[in-house]
């Protein structure tokens, strides 16, 4: 059987480990970056990266502390789903407000204009995943760009990945 290397988080800790290209196991505090990604100021796992999976899916699993959330945004080549684990998530999708909470899903296709925001005290936990599975190679690219405590430059970020970010924040 063929054989991969792929960095893998293990309690904070990175590690490599050998993975058998037909699946994965990645456990609950683990994902398949050397450490976890800060994506708009909420941790980010990356359970199945593009190269896992050929290119055909990306699954993350993100902490959302209150008044978090991505910039308004549109993916011309990803369609994207939610699923929140906990806590309660507002979502703007062309320009309709929902409310989303524990067990709640989202789908979208490619092309519809998007935000959410975590409006509550306490954090969200949600999954979400991409298809295509390139998204997780934007995600690692924009947790290295990222200072410490602050946000991506995402306006130029963005448009190289195929997606748009709008210049209000989305935060209102």
């Amino acid at each position: 059987m063929s054989m991969k290397a792929a960095e893998t988080t293990q309690g904070g800790a990175a590690a490599r480990r050998s993975t058998p290209l037909p699946f994965n196991v990645v456990g609950a505090r683990d994902g398949r970056t050397p450490a976890p990604l800060n994506i708009v100021g909420e941790e980010t796992l990356v359970k199945v990266s593009a190269e896992d999976s050929d290119g055909t899916l990306a699954f993350f699993h993100l902490v959302a502390p209150p008044m978090s959330g991505p910039p308004r945004h549109v993916h011309t080549r990803e369609d994207e789903l939610f699923y929140v684990l906990e806590g309660e998530l507002v979502f703007e999708l062309d320009g309709h407000r929902h409310t989303v909470r524990t067990g709640d899903t989202v789908y979208l296709r490619r092309g519809v204009v998007h935000a959410y925001q975590n409006f509550t005290t306490s954090d969200a936990r949600l999954l979400i995943a991409t298809t295509p599975g390139v998204f997780s190679d934007f995600f690692v690219e924009l947790s290295a760009a990222t200072p410490l405590g602050a946000l991506p430059a995402l306006m130029a970020s963005t448009r190289s990945e195929g997606s748009t970010a709008s210049p209000h924040s989305g935060r209102r």
